[in-house]
């Protein structure tokens, strides 16, 4: 089922470093020690998440509309080419965006005859912390908030059309907190359930076609790492920005470990379990099929481009 994603909401106050200090939280790692699970079925990763309502993303074919797509109508402006790509990552963490970087590049077609990458940072919409399905929700959110952001910067179309870049592809990862029964219970959110608390790392990779408008869709699932449950319990007493719903977490598990402990925030899962969050996203990305542009037989008039709509 498709979903709409709305326009990026700005951001909550976070909470300062003295505030999430708690006496009453243990602090010896080797007392917190975690476990690696197995990633998410096929099926279950699929019950996470719904790729956006095409009618609600952006569209793309203004950013060549003054433009022929076989012959530009602009002195020194060159046409789009499919097979230009231009990496976009949503973020400002400079080892997500080298992940992606560096799995592009490595596996690049033949035909692909440019590849360079942008970071623009955009909001998820689902919080500090997303837990459960407002994961998923939050990278797909991201990878279309980012294009928004794009079309909306003179300086970043100005790089998109000034090159000729023909394809946009997106790299989106959103770590979340599933919240997963106890094993053997086969229950999930039943009272008196026990709940164990597992981070995970969803990748999004999306195409863009800057020609017809399409939006393809691919994605993935890392490995998950158990979290200790009283820094998780103690997260999820600042509370929800969706107040009920509790899926829209206020402070994350990583920030209270690094205010407690002094663990980077962005990977305590090396000290605590033996493996990088990173290598686990990596891991994860070196499964995911890339949705590069296929070999172009010819090129289409931009300014004639269809409304967006997403494949899968």
């Amino acid at each position: 089922m498709a979903q709409q994603i709305p326009a990026a909401a700005p951001a909550e106050p976070k909470p300062t470093a003295n505030s999430l200090r708690n006496p009453n939280l243990p602090t010896d790692p080797k007392l917190l020690r975690q476990t690696i699970r197995p990633a998410p079925s096929p099926a279950r990763l699929r019950e996470l998440y719904s790729t956006p309502d095409p009618q609600t993303l952006p569209s793309v074919s203004s950013l060549y509309s003054g433009n022929q797509a076989n012959n530009s109508t602009t002195v020194g402006t060159p046409s789009p080419n499919p097979n230009n790509v231009l990496l976009v990552v949503p973020t400002a963490n400079a080892s997500k965006t080298d992940l992606f970087v560096s799995y592009l590049h490595a596996t690049k077609p033949a035909h692909i005859t440019c590849l360079t990458h942008r970071q623009i940072p955009a909001e998820s919409g689902v919080g500090e912390q997303p837990y459960d399905g407002a994961g998923p929700r939050g990278a797909l959110n991201r990878a279309v908030h980012a294009v928004r952001a794009l079309l909306a910067d003179e300086s970043h179309r100005a790089a998109v059309v000034g090159t000729g870049v023909g394809t946009l592809l997106l790299g989106v990862i959103e770590n979340f907190i599933a919240r997963e029964p106890v094993d053997g219970t086969g229950i999930k959110d039943a009272e008196g359930v026990k709940l164990v608390p597992v981070d995970y790392g969803f990748i999004v990779l999306c195409r863009v076609s800057l020609l017809d408008g399409t939006w393809t869709w691919e994605v993935g699932i890392s490995r998950g790492t158990t979290l200790p449950r009283e820094y998780w319990q103690a997260a999820e007493k600042f509370g929800f920005e969706d107040g009920e719903a509790r899926t829209y977490g206020k402070v994350t598990v990583g920030e209270l470990l690094q205010a407690n402990i002094g663990l980077d925030k962005a990977d305590w899962n090396k000290p605590l379990a033996g493996v990088s969050r990173y290598e686990l996203l990596e891991e994860a990305l070196r499964n995911m099929k890339v949705p590069w542009p296929e070999v172009a037989t010819g090129t289409r008039d931009a300014s004639t481009a269809p409304a967006a709509r997403a494949t899968e």
